[in-house]
């Protein structure tokens, strides 16, 4: 995936970067009693800039916020349109390629996981993808996706959502460096067939409404696998908010497209294959007319 382009940076809570009294003595064994009294008084107005960070950092989710209902006006007009077009057109369609699967495409052509042809069938009776924001009394956003009455499970809307962390560390402020993402909850998929969720593939799509639960211990050894397992959720939770949903019709059509579903993958391959067999029955032949 490319770096993500967002309003506000959002990053990952990392447990990295030591404690505020071991770099403390770092700093006592570096400077003079004088140097150390200017860096205190230049640390006391980077706290102050910290404070600003944090403010801004509010007015921009409580702004955010105040245009989401205006947002899903629009959304909603695109949901009508995109419904409307399936029921005229119902059973008239190419899998994966028209605007029926809208939203199976814009997935293979963003969502960076694997998706297997198991979660494309169920994928077809994806309606709609949406973002939400809450402010209080904990920020945090949640992703719906939204399906029509199906075989597969019960579930009208699988949610996630990520809670983000906006404020400095009480005992290590000067360490900020904006909000984080701490945490993500999915939510339980209630399939029709109780063995349904075990025939799914290995990898599967819906694997992300069950994120691991991180130790709380650096020390336990499936700490980094689980840690980086999170990294990427909760940059591809924050990637839905702010690309995926707004963009979803440029993703569709294929004008951007961060990711290349593995169809389309395998389809420039042959054609990369043929161009070269053309390529060098011309050499062979212009050879010969020599």
């Amino acid at each position: 995936m490319d770096a993500v382009r967002t309003r506000s940076q959002i990053k990952l809570k990392s447990a990295l970067g030591g404690s505020q009294q071991l770099r403390s003595e770092k700093i006592d064994q570096k400077f003079t009693e004088d140097e150390k009294k200017t860096i205190g008084e230049l640390k006391q107005l980077y706290l102050e800039t910290i404070k600003l960070d944090v403010d801004l950092q509010r007015d921009i989710y409580n702004m955010e916020k105040s245009y989401e209902s205006r947002h899903n006006e629009i959304y909603d007009k695109r949901k009508k349109i995109l419904d409307e077009f399936r029921k005229q057109n119902h059973g008239d369609s190419t899998a994966n390629e028209n605007v029926p699967n809208f939203w199976v495409k814009v997935l293979k052509l963003s969502y960076t996981e694997f998706i297997s042809k198991k979660d494309e069938a169920i994928l077809s009776y994806l309606s709609d993808i949406r973002s939400k924001l809450y402010n209080d009394p904990v920020v945090k956003f949640s992703i719906e996706f939204h399906f029509d009455k199906n075989e597969y499970f019960s579930n009208s809307i699988l949610t996630k959502t990520y809670y983000l962390n906006c404020l400095p560390d009480p005992e290590d402020p000067l360490s900020y460096d904006g909000a984080e993402i701490y945490k993500c909850e999915g939510c339980t998929i209630d399939w029709t067939n109780p063995k349904e969720g075990d025939k799914i593939e290995q990898s599967s799509f819906f694997d992300f409404f069950s994120p691991p639960i991180l130790p709380e211990s650096t020390e336990d050894p499936h700490y980094c696998d689980i840690n980086a397992i999170l990294q990427n959720d909760f940059e591809l939770g924050f990637y839905l908010k702010e690309r995926v949903v707004p963009k979803a019709v440029i993703f569709f059509t294929g004008e951007i497209a961060d990711c290349q579903s593995s169809d389309d993958s395998e389809s420039e391959t042959e054609e990369s294959d043929e161009d070269s067999e053309v390529e060098e029955e011309e050499e062979s032949s212009n050879g010969t007319d020599k």
